[in-house]
C-alpha cells in the first residue's frame, strides 16, 4: 500500500525500521479522562521498546480487534467497526503528536457520492500488546510504580479490515467502486504484490489497482459481502470482508439541480444548498412545484438518492408526480448549522422557484423535522421584510416547534465514552453542532448540571423567531405529526432504566447505565465507570425538576435499540426499551402547554390551541418522519388544496365543510362540484381506517348536502374524538377535520 505509512493523508508513525528500540511513553497527553486512566495504569511500562510503533493497550479495546487478523474466515466489518478499528490504531500509535480530523473520511465519502463512486478504505497495520497473562502475573507489583525487566513481554498482532465508506446504494444496476491509495492505511514499508476483490456479484475475485474504478452490476436488492484478498510483498496472503447493502437497483435521476446560496448572511456567512428537481411526467419545466426541505442530517451524508427514498415511502413521491406536482428537494450543504442560517437558504430557494413558474402559479412547502423550523423561519422572515411570496400551503412534518428530545442520560453516555468509541465521538460531535443545540429541550453540560436545561443557543433561536413574528401568516399552515394523539407513552415510566451495561473482570470493569429523566423528582440518569487495572474513572449524573420527555407521546427514535445493536468485546449493551420520544406530540403541534400528555383527541377545539389551520394526528406513536399510508393521504389532500393551474384544478372541492363542528348528535356535510362526476365522501378515524362511507357514486354539478349521525358502517355510535371528512373526485381529494363530542 502506501510506501510511507499514512492515516488520512498524515503520517501514522515513523518507519518501522526507525522505531526499533524506540521507548514507548505510556503517559499520553490526551485530555479524555478514560484515556488518562489507561495511561496512568500503563505508566509502569514506560521504557519498553516497540517494533511496530503501536501499543494497543493504550486504548480501551472496543472493536474486538482479534476478529480482524487477516485469516481466512475473519469477521466481516461494518463501516462503524472499521472506523472504530482505525480510531483505536491511530490513538495507540506512538509517537502520536497529531489528531487527524475524522471529517476527512466523511469528506471522502461525500466526494465519492458526488462522483458516483463508492470509496473503499483499508486498514492493514501491525501492533503490539501485552501477552495475555503478563498483567495478571505482575498485577500485585504494579503498586511499586514500575514493571521489572522481562516481566512484561509484548506480542505482535495484525489488523486487516476494509469497508466501503458508503454503506449502501440505491443504484445497484451499476455501482462504481474505487480503491484510493490515500484511503489505505498501513505501517508496512513494502507495497503489496497484488490486491483482489470479490464484489459479491457472482463474478468472483478480480485484481484491482490503486485509483482504478470498477463497475459492478447487481441483479437484485439485498445485502452483499465484499471480499478483499491481499498478497503481501513476502508472499503471505490476508483476507477481509465487509457488508454492503443494495437498497434498490434503480432510482430516478433528478431532472435538474439548482445551486442555492442565501442572499442574507447569518453571523457573517452565507449558507448554501442543492435543490434537486423532479418534474411531473407531463412537464418540461417547473409548473406546479412542491418544495421539500430536509431535516437534521447528522453527518451530511444524505443526497438525492437517500432523500428520494425517504420521500417515496408509501409511494408518496411517485403519487405526487402522477398528480402533476413537481418535487424540489432541498439538501443543505451543512444540515447541522444554525437553523436561521439554513432558513435563509430556504427563502432564497422559494424566490428562485417562484421566478421559474407562471405568475399565477403557487407552491407548497413541506419541512420535515428540522426542515419545518428552517422553512417556518424562512417564510416568517420574508413576511416580516414585506417580501412577497406565493406559498399557498406550508406543512411542518413532525417538526420540533417546541423542541426535540434525546434522553439526557444517553447524551452523557455518549460524552463519557466518546474518547474511546469512534461512533460515540461522532454522535457527541453531532450533539454539539448548532442545530442540535438549538432544538434539544435538554442538552448535556460539562460538568453535569443538577437539572435538565437547554443549550443557550435555543433561547437565541426562540428570540429570533419572535423577531420575525413566530409563524408565517399568509400560507395555509398544516402540522402532520407522528406522535400519538391519544396520550400513548413509549412503554416506560419516568426514571425507568433504559440502558444496562455492566462488565467486570480482574483487569477491566465497565459500567454504562442510563435512566429516563424523572418527572420532577431526583433520579440518577447516568452511571459510568471504567476501571483499568488499579485506576478508575467515573461519572454519575443525577437530575431533578425535569419533565418526563423521554417516554412522552411523540414521534420516536430508536436510539437505545441502536446502542443495543453494538456488540462490544466486553459484556453486552442491553436496551431495556428500544425507543424514546424524539419529537413530542405537543411540540409538533406547537401547543402552548407543558403537559406532555395533553389530551389531544379530547380537545374539542384543538386547532384553535395551535398555530395551525389544520392538524393531522395518528392514534399511536410512529417512527419519526415515517410516512404511512395514513399520513401519505393527508399529504396529498393538503398539497392539492388551493392549487391554481394544476390538473383538475377546476374541480370546486374547496367548499367541503362539516357543521356544526364540533357536533354531538349529527353533522351536516356540504360540498359543491363544478361539474358532474364520480365522488367518494367518507369519514376516517385518526388511525386511517374508513369509519363510514356517506356517498359513493355519480353526483351532479352544484351544491350537495349529506348528514352523518356519528355512527360507523355497522350502525354503532363511534367514540368521541377527532375524525376526518374526505371528499375524493378522480385523482383529487379534499379533507376536513370533524370533532364528535359526547
Amino acid at each position: 500500500m502506501n510506501a510511507a505509512p499514512r492515516l488520512l493523508g498524515l503520517p501514522l508513525m515513523v518507519s518501522a525500521a526507525a522505531l526499533g528500540g524506540l521507548p514507548f511513553r505510556a503517559h499520553a497527553s490526551a485530555p479524555d479522562p478514560i484515556q488518562s486512566t489507561i495511561a496512568e495504569a500503563l505508566r509502569p511500562l514506560d521504557g519498553y521498546p516497540l517494533r511496530t510503533g503501536v501499543l494497543y493497550d493504550r486504548v480501551l479495546p472496543l472493536s474486538g480487534i482479534e476478529r480482524f487478523d487477516g485469516a481466512p474466515g475473519s469477521h466481516p466489518a461494518t463501516l462503524a467497526t472499521w472506523l472504530q478499528l482505525y480510531d483505536e490504531i491511530r490513538r495507540a500509535s506512538a509517537p502520536a503528536p497529531f489528531q487527524p480530523e475524522p471529517a476527512v473520511l466523511a469528506a471522502a465519502a461525500r466526494q465519492g457520492r458526488m462522483r458516483g463512486v463508492v470509496p473503499l478504505a483499508v486498514l492493514d497495520a501491525r501492533y503490539e500488546r501485552l501477552a495475555p497473562d503478563a498483567l495478571e502475573r505482575v498485577a500485585p507489583r504494579l503498586r511499586e510504580g514500575r514493571m521489572p525487566p522481562g516481566e512484561a513481554p509484548l506480542v505482535e498482532g495484525r489488523v486487516f479490515a476494509a469497508a466501503p465508506l458508503v454503506e449502501r446504494t440505491y443504484r445497484g444496476a451499476e455501482v462504481r467502486f474505487a480503491l484510493d491509495r490515500s484511503l489505505c492505511f498501513t505501517n508496512d514499508e513494502a507495497a503489496p504484490r497484488r490486491i483482489e476483490m470479490d464484489f459479491g456479484d457472482g463474478q468472483g475475485y478480480r485484481e484491482i489497482e490503486f485509483g482504478q474504478v470498477v463497475a459492478v452490476r447487481y441483479d437484485r436488492a439485498g445485502e452483499r459481502m465484499l471480499r478483499l484478498r491481499l498478497t503481501a510483498a513476502d508472499g503471505s496472503t490476508r483476507f477481509t470482508s465487509a457488508r454492503f447493502t443494495v437498497e434498490s437497483l434503480t432510482t430516478p435521476l433528478p431532472d435538474d439541480t439548482l445551486r442555492v446560496t442565501a442572499t442574507v448572511p447569518y453571523q457573517g456567512a452565507y449558507a448554501t444548498g442543492d435543490a434537486y428537481v423532479r418534474l411531473a411526467p407531463s412537464h418540461a419545466t417547473l409548473a406546479n412545484p412542491v418544495i421539500l426541505v430536509e431535516g437534521f442530517d447528522l453527518d451530511n451524508s444524505m443526497d438525492w438518492d437517500e432523500l428520494y427514498a425517504q420521500m417515496n415511502q408509501q409511494g408518496l413521491a411517485d403519487s405526487l408526480a402522477a398528480a402533476g406536482f413537481d418535487a424540489v428537494v432541498l439538501n443543505f450543504a451543512d444540515a447541522t448549522d444554525h437553523i436561521q442560517k439554513n432558513g435563509f437558504v430556504v427563502g432564497e430557494l422559494i424566490r428562485q422557484v417562484e421566478a421559474m413558474i407562471p405568475p399565477s402559479a403557487t407552491l407548497a412547502v413541506i419541512g420535515a423535522s428540522m426542515g419545518g423550523l428552517c422553512s417556518r423561519y424562512a417564510l416568517a422572515y420574508l413576511e416580516s421584510q414585506l417580501i412577497p411570496h406565493r406559498v399557498r400551503t406550508w406543512i411542518a412534518f413532525d417538526s420540533p416547534q417546541g423542541g426535540a428530545d434525546i434522553p439526557l442520560g444517553v447524551q452523557y453516555w455518549v460524552n463519557f465514552f466518546a474518547g474511546q468509541s469512534a461512533e460515540a465521538a461522532a454522535l457527541r460531535d453531532a450533539l454539539n453542532r448548532p442545530a442540535a443545540r438549538q432544538m434539544l429541550v435538554y442538552h448535556y453540560t460539562d460538568p453535569p448540571g443538577g437539572t435538565g436545561q437547554p443549550d443557550p443557543l435555543r433561547a437565541g433561536l426562540l428570540a429570533d423567531f419572535a423577531l420575525v413574528g413566530d409563524y408565517p401568516a399568509l400560507p395555509r399552515r398544516v402540522a402532520i405529526v407522528n406522535g400519538s394523539g391519544t396520550r400513548a407513552d413509549q412503554g416506560f415510566l419516568p426514571g425507568d432504566q433504559l440502558i444496562q451495561y455492566v462488565y467486570s473482570s480482574a483487569l477491566v470493569a465497565i459500567t454504562g447505565n442510563v435512566w429516563a429523566v424523572p418527572d420532577q423528582t431526583s433520579t440518577m440518569i447516568f452511571d459510568g465507570r471504567i476501571r483499568i487495572l488499579l485506576s478508575t474513572t467515573s461519572q454519575q449524573v443525577t437530575v431533578s425538576g425535569t419533565l418526563p420527555f423521554d417516554g412522552a407521546p411523540g414521534g420516536w427514535r430508536g436510539s437505545m435499540a441502536q446502542m443495543d445493536a453494538v456488540v462490544p468485546p466486553y459484556g453486552d449493551i442491553v436496551a431495556l426499551h428500544p425507543n424514546h420520544c424524539f419529537i413530542p406530540t405537543i411540540s409538533a403541534l406547537g401547543l402552548a402547554t407543558s403537559d406532555l400528555f395533553y389530551d389531544v383527541v379530547g380537545d374539542p377545539d384543538l386547532v384553535a390551541q395551535t398555530p395551525y389551520d389544520a392538524v393531522h394526528v395518528p392514534a399511536g406513536n410512529q417512527e419519526h418522519a415515517g410516512i404511512t399510508a395514513e399520513n401519505a393521504a393527508w399529504f396529498l389532500a393538503e398539497i392539492e388544496q388551493g392549487v391554481v393551474g394544476a390538473p383538475g384544478a377546476a374541480l370546486a372541492l374547496q367548499a367541503l365543510r362539516g357543521f356544526p363542528n364540533p357536533f354531538v348528535r349529527e353533522a351536516r356535510i356540504g360540498f359543491s362540484l363544478a361539474h358532474a362526476s364520480e365522488v367518494d365522501v367518507s369519514v376516517f378515524g385518526v388511525d386511517g381506517r374508513r369509519v363510514r362511507t356517506l356517498m359513493w357514486g355519480p353526483a351532479a354539478a352544484g351544491p350537495h348536502e349529506l348528514r352523518w349521525d356519528g355512527r360507523d358502517a355497522g350502525g354503532r355510535p363511534v367514540a368521541p374524538g377527532i375524525y376526518f371528512l374526505r371528499l375524493a373526485q378522480g385523482e383529487r381529494a379534499e379533507t376536513r377535520r370533524l370533532v364528535k363530542l359526547q
